[in-house]
């Protein structure tokens, strides 16, 4: 109780400068302000998430259609005084194959203070505690974790997890925005990403984002936490994205990553200052410096049809020889993913109807590495897709939203290669070293297992600056898999959100 009040007490206390340059939400909260970005023909990345609004040019997102219900609590972005909220949450999970209802609760703060438009610093802590339903336990990987938050408490089901994040910016010129906090990001326009997902706890971070011309550069630093095998050790990683507006329909980004460990079996590396060269592709960087470093390369795509069509795609190549590719004969480290996507905005003429339909496919062994502290985790979570490898997965989701009230229905079919008989490469944080084979590797080897996922939401947003909201859910899985139960869980109650939560996988 002590640590909470200090906390909070802290918490009041920094809050001397703001004026908010990002917005931030889940899905439900930045659904319409989505709407105005994809539609526009102005020029902004819908890519790189958060969104932010540095520059006046982003003073259409305040389109004057939208000031009603939720939109309007975020769109007072200079309004030149203090805003400081509670963040609350009780969410009751009822499922018929357990005696008891489960109960998880939130108390917190968020604060800005609106003092200029060059500065800006926002901060939520939330204290969450309570315990899991079985089925949030019982999960294709589980690591004893809190997905989306941090680590179960001790080998029971319960979790005490003091959650503080923060963002600290400020207008260089009026090309950069300097960032430094501890949050998410996300890199993509779908709602999974294979590049860098909301998935994962929150990390440190420093931030840079560059826009000139049709351009966005973003650099970014991370430090993440590998806890694996029961011991806290350092990482860290760097990560550039090029988003390119070619023109008003299309977008191309380039997108690279590089993760390393702390501390290696050599030496004591921490921060490698050598990646942190702004305008680089790390291959060259690994050569220079003898390192056997886990980098990614990657790219997205999107295509704009009548304004309220979205087509989009990504890559993802980990690792691979184009002589072994062609050859087709299933060598273990042609390590790649890739995403095609639609999306449709106001579908039939009707205002707040959107519909989304999603493919995902990794093969065996991508994001994994030597050792989990140089896979693409944090916390026991990939910062990728939840599924991490060797998976097939088909979503489809329907959503209304019409001032406060939003209705969401949602499934998913998913083919994942577990690794329960040996590693077949379905889950990163194995060493590719423990693989079976060197060759005849495919998508789906191993213990196939097979999850269909169905989700009805309806909630009604309260107070949008928090992104708090009634909410009543309805999921249904089926599994093949003999450990993962087929469940029916009914969840309901009051909870405020910064980022999505995700359970279908």
């Amino acid at each position: 109780m002590v640590k909470l009040i200090l906390n909070i007490v802290f918490l009041i206390l920094v809050f001397s400068i703001n004026a908010q340059h990002y917005f931030y939400g889940d899905n439900q909260r930045v659904f319409q302000l989505e709407s105005s970005l994809y539609q526009s023909d102005s020029n902004k990345h819908s890519v790189i998430k958060p969104y932010n609004f540095k520059t006046s040019r982003n003073q259409s997102f305040k389109d004057s259609s939208f000031h009603k219900g939720v939109w309007i609590y975020g769109s007072d972005l200079n309004n030149k005084k203090a805003i400081f909220l509670p963040v609350i949450g009780a969410n009751y999970f009822i499922s018929p194959q357990e005696s008891n209802a489960n109960l998880s609760t939130s108390i917190g703060a968020q604060c800005e203070l609106n003092f200029n438009s060059k500065i800006s610093f926002f901060s939520r802590y939330v204290f969450r505690r309570g315990s899991l339903s079985d089925f949030s336990l019982d999960r294709t990987h589980n690591r004893s974790t809190v997905q989306g938050f941090g680590l179960l408490s001790d080998s029971t089901n319960e979790f005490q997890i003091h959650q503080f994040d923060f963002n600290l910016s400020a207008i260089l010129n009026k090309y950069i925005l300097f960032s430094i906090g501890k949050g998410k990001n996300f890199f993509g326009d779908g709602y999974r990403s294979l590049l860098l997902s909301d998935f994962a706890p929150s990390y440190p971070y420093i931030k840079i984002e560059s826009e000139f011309w049709k351009v966005k550069y973003v650099n970014l630093y991370s430090m993440h936490v590998d806890n694996y095998n029961a011991q806290e050790n350092k990482k860290f990683s760097s990560t550039h994205t090029l988003s390119w507006n070619i023109n008003k329909a299309i977008n191309l980004s380039i997108f690279e990553s590089v993760v390393w460990a702390a501390k290696d079996s050599l030496n004591q590396r921490n921060f490698d200052i050598n990646y942190l060269n702004p305008i680089i592709f790390f291959r060259p960087v690994e050569y220079s410096i003898g390192s056997a470093d886990n980098s990614f390369l990657g790219a997205n795509l999107k295509l704009r049809f009548f304004k309220k069509h979205i087509f989009y795609g990504q890559l993802l190549v980990d690792e691979f020889l184009l002589n072994e590719l062609r050859s087709g004969n299933g060598w273990w480290a042609n390590k790649y993913g890739f995403q095609f996507g639609y999306k449709v905005f106001d579908l039939f003429g009707i205002k707040g109807l959107g519909a989304q339909i999603e493919y995902n496919e990794v093969r065996p062994f991508t994001y994994s590495h030597v050792v989990s502290q140089q896979n693409y985790g944090h916390m026991n979570h990939s910062l990728a897709h939840p599924y991490e490898a060797n998976f097939k997965e088909l979503l489809i989701r329907m959503r209304f939203q019409k001032n406060n009230f939003n209705a969401e229905i949602n499934y998913a079919y998913q083919r994942h290669g577990a690794n329960t008989f040996g590693n077949y490469g379905g889950d990163m944080f194995f060493s590719y070293t423990t693989r079976l084979n060197e060759y005849d590797n495919f998508t789906l080897q191993g213990d196939l297992n097979v999850a269909n996922h169905f989700c009805a939401l309806v909630s009604y947003q309260l107070i949008a600056k928090s992104n708090t909201a009634l909410f009543s859910t309805v999921v249904f899985r089926t599994n093949s898999h003999p450990q993962i139960n087929n469940d029916l869980l009914i969840s309901f109650g009051v909870k405020s959100n910064l980022w999505n939560t995700y359970l279908d996988y």
